[in-house]
């Protein structure tokens, strides 16, 4: 009598698996600050994705650097978001496995992630989804150490 055993192969969990289209709100690169506070306000802290005309990724804006060009005297209705954005992000794409971009943060250090699909803005990786990946390969490790 023979016995098969069956070879599992690792799960590979990516970017895709998340859910990115929570805490953060889009603007342009022209719209002013006034109009950037106001989307932000509507995701309490979330983030504000600047986008160029195709929808890429630009820059970031948090409440800190909103409220700093508010502190510094820019007039919120001519200041646009592109002057005052942060353009310290790392941009992955849908598919890259999460323990890929786990170690990439680690390295880097950013100041936001942001996901990508084609180019394309596709999300925006937070906080809270950092500490999901870290559980979900975390969990993957064990399951497949033995």
């Amino acid at each position: 009598m023979a016995i098969e055993l069956a070879v599992v192969k690792p799960v590979t969990k990516t970017v895709a698996d998340l859910e990115l289209d929570d805490e953060h709100i889009t603007a342009g690169l022209d719209d002013s600050i006034q109009e950037g506070a106001n989307r932000l306000l509507s995701v309490p802290g979330g983030v504000l994705i600047v986008l160029n005309d195709d929808s890429q990724v630009k820059g970031v804006i948090g409440t800190k650097q909103m409220l700093t060009a508010i502190a510094k005297g820019s007039d919120i209705s001519s200041t646009k978001c592109n002057q005052i954005m942060e353009m310290d992000f790392l941009q992955v794409e849908l598919a890259t496995p999460l323990s890929e971009v786990l170690a990439e943060i680690k390295k880097r250090s950013p100041q936001a992630v942001v996901a990508v699909n084609n180019g394309e803005f596709a999300g925006y990786f937070s906080p809270s989804d950092y500490t999901q990946a870290r559980s979900i390969v975390k969990s993957l490790k064990q399951v497949f150490k033995a």
